[in-house]
């Protein structure tokens, strides 16, 4: 039977799915629980629990928020938030506008060395519940012909070190735990495979964390065996999924990798316990 699938993204940040089709798409594969956790936002929680009303399906309130630390991006996923939690909803707001700044010196920077795009489709001045992202661009470059797919687009123009890349500012990892907490909801590390950050774990239990993402799409078998004994070791839950996009660039099918299936039931402990003890 397919387990939980905890790492999703919609229409609300960078995925092209919105909230109803991915819980269709997960009704149709069977999964237990989904969690669609956008990049800066909680917008897709609402229509997907309306979406799976008397359906059987769980659908766990989650976000994706991006941090730093020594010039290193740590993702930390947040679990069972309070997705209408006025301060968190504000905090995020404050981050979709970097996000949206940054998106706008990209756009401006390619129209400068003569790549045109229509920034109308990235609704860069729009007062929006949705993260714009890099991915947002390299499907205008797509389209306006300037590239060939998200991976031409983001090695020639978007990826880091590429002629157009522009970062954003980031919240620290405890920020962004702290955030998670504050809302109610408990923090996961998000895919530690790919960004190298394994010597952060100690410190990012002290501030907070409960999880690691140890089964994702990007972790080859034994890179999730690994983390899974790290979650044992330090007792982390370990949870799992596919970064689902709907996109070749980034993640994989639904469904691809699941998280263990008690690990719902782990983190919603877990929330409980924190919000029972602030």
């Amino acid at each position: 039977m397919p387990g939980p699938d905890l790492h999703l993204h919609s229409t609300f940040s960078d995925g092209l799915l919105p909230p109803g089709a991915l819980v269709a798409r997960a009704l149709t594969l069977g999964l237990p629980a989904i969690a669609i956790a956008d990049h800066d936002s909680v917008a897709a929680v609402a229509p997907a629990l309306e979406a799976a009303r008397g359906t059987g399906l769980t659908v766990v309130p989650a976000v994706e928020l991006s941090a730093s630390a020594d010039g290193r991006t740590v993702h930390m996923l947040g679990y069972f938030i309070d997705h209408l939690d006025a301060i968190f909803l504000a905090r995020l707001a404050s981050l979709r506008e970097g996000r949206r700044a940054r998106a706008r010196r990209i756009v401006n920077a390619l129209a400068t060395a003569g790549i045109a795009i229509d920034p109308d489709t990235l609704e860069l001045d729009t007062d929006q519940d949705g993260a714009v992202g890099r991915a947002h661009i390299a499907r205008a470059l797509i389209e306006a012909g300037h590239a060939r797919d998200m991976h031409d687009a983001f090695d020639r123009y978007l990826g880091d070190g590429a002629p157009f890349f522009a970062s954003k500012a980031l919240i620290r990892p405890a920020d962004a735990i702290a955030w998670i907490r504050d809302a109610g909801g408990v923090a996961v590390l998000a895919h530690p495979g790919l960004n190298d950050i394994d010597d952060m774990l100690p410190s990012l239990i002290d501030a907070g964390i409960v999880g690691i993402e140890a089964f994702h799409a990007s972790h080859a078998p034994d890179t999730a065996c690994r983390y899974a004994d790290l979650a044992g070791r330090y007792g982390l839950i370990a949870t799992g999924g596919s970064d689902f996009h709907g996109s070749p660039r980034e993640g994989g099918d639904m469904g691809c990798a699941a998280a263990p299936d008690r690990a719902v039931e782990a983190l919603a402990e877990a929330a409980a316990h924190s919000r029972g003890t602030r």
